[in-house]
């Protein structure tokens, strides 16, 4: 690891930095995120914000808007934190789709899977030690909900692919294959119901892009052999863990959607600002929640038509770019793996926005965010070497058809 940590350059090593702040606690990634403009200041790298000027015309844009908004709309003193906050995270956005390089690309990945055995044994100690919380006995490990853990472990799950697909050694494989089981516990000790059927429902979309179908039709041989178990072990096995309360949630979920839709209907513009939903349940008298748990709902209740178009643009430019690799025969596994992330944002956006949490959120920016010149230098690198534990045993292969990002 000594080895692989002097080979990084010093802004993948910042990437890397950052990474490891999500299995610390949500504090001390906010540390680090309100940190890292100090760094840019201090190593004269303020000329990233100045390269980046779409993205900069775009998020500020963005940022500007909001913040007007949520003054205006009578947002609370936290509410306007949020929105300061946000400033550092948009330079965290350009800072990261402006340094990623392929290195530290895998590097992160590979570390996130590993990353999940910790947070798993943090989940066990949990469980072992019978802590609850108001969402019950529900263990969140080093994240700050529930929910969010089962998220994590949603996208956890599609990077094992991912580096399973990547890796030539069977014993990388190997090892990647039984993080996936374990993962599944873990997300069993989370009682998310959402995460099992949008895995059963992602992975094969992921699976169904690679050129050797044997993937995909192992997933569905997997998937038969796991039903007949349910069938065999009928009522001994849950379905899904809190089956029970479904109807109870659902009947929640309908009439906090009914709220957000009054307030988008009346603010359908500009949005009511930051963490609007808290201000405005019981305006419409609806049931009290954090946020609309739905993604769209809450875009477009937050920040309005024009706010939420403005970071669909944002988004759809930087995921256009490895749309356009992939038609020209490139990137094909890491297309699958962007392709298989936005669908598990849209499936679990439907009842939740657990990837609108720092946590969570910092691992989709290095997914579904791009810099120019990882595009131009580094995705096209004869070098393909990564130093890392289970790293080495990527191809390395730097063939057209087969150069990855």
């Amino acid at each position: 690891m000594r080895c692989v940590l002097r080979g990084l350059s010093r802004n993948e090593l910042v990437l890397l930095i950052l990474t490891a702040s999500i299995f610390l606690g949500i504090y001390v990634e906010i540390a680090a995120i309100l940190l890292l403009p100090i760094y840019i200041l201090v190593t004269k790298q303020g000329f990233i914000l100045i390269r980046r000027k779409a993205d900069m015309l775009f998020l500020l844009s963005f940022w500007l808007l909001s913040m007007v908004v949520t003054i205006v709309q009578g947002g609370t003193y936290l509410d306007i934190l949020i929105g300061v906050f946000m400033i550092f995270a948009i330079i965290t956005i350009i800072f990261v789709t402006y340094t990623m390089t392929q290195r530290i690309f895998r590097v992160i990945i590979s570390f996130t899977c590993m990353m999940s055995v910790y947070c798993f044994a943090v989940a066990l100690i949990q469980r072992a030690l019978g802590m609850t919380w108001v969402w019950g006995k529900r263990y969140s490990s080093v994240f700050s909900n529930p929910n969010y853990y089962a998220f994590y472990i949603s996208l956890v799950v599609l990077f094992c692919i991912y580096n399973m697909a990547k890796s030539i050694y069977w014993h990388s494989r190997l090892i990647y294959f039984l993080l996936i089981p374990l993962n599944f516990v873990a997300l069993y000790l989370t009682k998310c119901r959402t995460t099992f059927v949008v895995l059963l429902l992602v992975c094969p979309i992921m699976l169904a892009f690679f050129r050797k179908k044997l993937w995909l039709l192992t997933y569905f041989l997997l998937l038969v052999v796991g039903a007949g178990i349910l069938i065999i072990f009928k009522g001994k096995i849950p379905l899904l863990p809190r089956v029970d309360q479904i109807g109870i949630d659902f009947v929640k979920r309908m009439d906090i959607w009914k709220g957000a839709l009054c307030s988008i209907a009346d603010a359908p513009f500009f949005g009511r600002g930051y963490n609007s939903y808290v201000r405005i349940h019981q305006l419409y008298g609806t049931f009290t929640a954090d946020h609309s748990h739905n993604l769209i709902l809450e875009l477009f209740m937050d920040f309005g038509i024009i706010g939420a178009l403005i970071l669909f643009a944002y988004f759809f430019i930087n995921v256009k770019k490895i749309v356009y690799l992939h038609r020209r025969n490139q990137c094909h596994t890491r297309y699958a793996l962007t392709i298989s992330v936005l669908a598990c944002i849209f499936l679990h956006g439907l009842f939740d926005i657990t990837m609108l949490w720092p946590q969570t959120s910092l691992l989709l920016i290095y997914i579904l965010g791009f810099s120019t010149d990882y595009d131009k230098v580094y995705i096209f690198s004869p070098d393909r070497k990564h130093p890392i534990v289970l790293i080495r045993s990527f191809r390395k292969s730097a063939s057209k058809e087969e150069i990855e990002s």
